[in-house]
């Protein structure tokens, strides 16, 4: 919350994933971000596995906050994805797919 980097390595299971996502939800929340501010928060992820993983999480906890969030990887029509991202507060994303809309939409 402080904005100082970490890096830490704990078990499948521990918390990991909470432990990056309640802060990104407090942050948020400190600077009143609202659903018409587009993309606050963009987490890239390396796999379309790990990217649903986190973003299965996001659902659960984000349901208590006024945030929309969006999961975006490779094989899915680009042009509905770019539409579906303008509404999104949080964007959990696979690299490739990211640049992918970087460039070309």
């Amino acid at each position: 919350l402080e904005g100082h980097d970490i890096m830490g390595s704990a078990k499948t299971g521990s918390g990991k994933t909470l432990a990056f996502l309640i802060p990104v939800l407090e942050i948020l929340e400190r600077s009143k971000w609202s659903k018409d501010d587009g993309v606050g928060c963009l987490i890239i992820t390396p796999t379309r596995e790990l990217a649903y993983q986190i973003f299965e999480v996001l659902n659960k906890i984000g349901k208590y906050f006024n945030y929309s969030a969006g999961l975006i990887f490779g094989g899915k029509d680009l042009n509905d994805e770019a539409k579906y991202i303008k509404n999104i507060n949080i964007l959990v994303a696979t690299p490739g797919r990211l640049l992918q809309h970087m460039d070309q939409t």
